[in-house]
């Protein structure tokens, strides 16, 4: 035919008549027999298992996020800047080291409470460069918590090294661009 003499990859050379009436390769025609010899039901109960925890993760948790600092922006309402962002840090630190928990809802809240309480003293403008300030901040030392708390912890674990990739080629070739002298393009890439 045109395309297999024109050497494209996704061309073939059929061997049998059955092959040239099939739509499916053979590869994939076996991948579909193995899929249909599985126990339906065992799959769709997995399948509702999977789908019942993504909803906990994804809806539940994110609405029930922002319930919960919805709550807080009222309650912070009448106290001082430095109380504020004390509680701020210390609810934002904690939210942000739960894995479902989503970080755009803390920067918003963040955002509300420290523009209400900062407005008499700082502005408009310097109660905004100060929540962002300290936004910042706090996800930045919540990513140095889990390194240094969760990461070096769990380092030992050969079954964590294994999920984690460590010994993958790609991890590699990020040290070895890593370990580079100066500063180049790949290594602000990775980082």
């Amino acid at each position: 035919s045109l395309f297999s003499s024109s050497g494209f990859k996704c061309s073939k050379t059929f061997k049998t008549e059955e092959e040239k009436k099939d739509i499916f390769t053979r590869k994939a025609r076996r991948q579909i027999k193995a899929i249909l010899s599985w126990e339906r039901s065992t799959v769709l109960t997995y399948a509702v298992y999977w789908g019942g925890a993504f909803f906990v993760m994804n809806v539940a948790v994110a609405k029930l996020t922002v319930l919960f600092l919805s709550w807080l922006i009222e309650i912070t309402n009448p106290f001082g800047l430095g109380a504020v962002t004390g509680i701020m840090v210390g609810v934002g630190l904690l939210m942000f080291l739960l894995p479902p928990v989503p970080g755009v809802p803390i920067y918003l809240t963040s955002g509300i409470v420290m523009l209400a309480a900062g407005r008499d003293i700082l502005g408009i403008t310097g109660s905004l460069v100060y929540g962002c300030f300290v936004s910042l901040i706090l996800k930045l030392l919540a990513c140095t918590l889990q390194q240094k708390l969760i990461g070096e912890n769990l380092a030992n674990f050969v079954s964590v090294r294994r999920l984690v990739g460590i010994n993958s080629d790609l991890i590699k070739s990020m040290r070895l661009i890593l370990n580079e002298p100066g500063m180049s393009y790949a290594k602000v890439a990775i980082l």
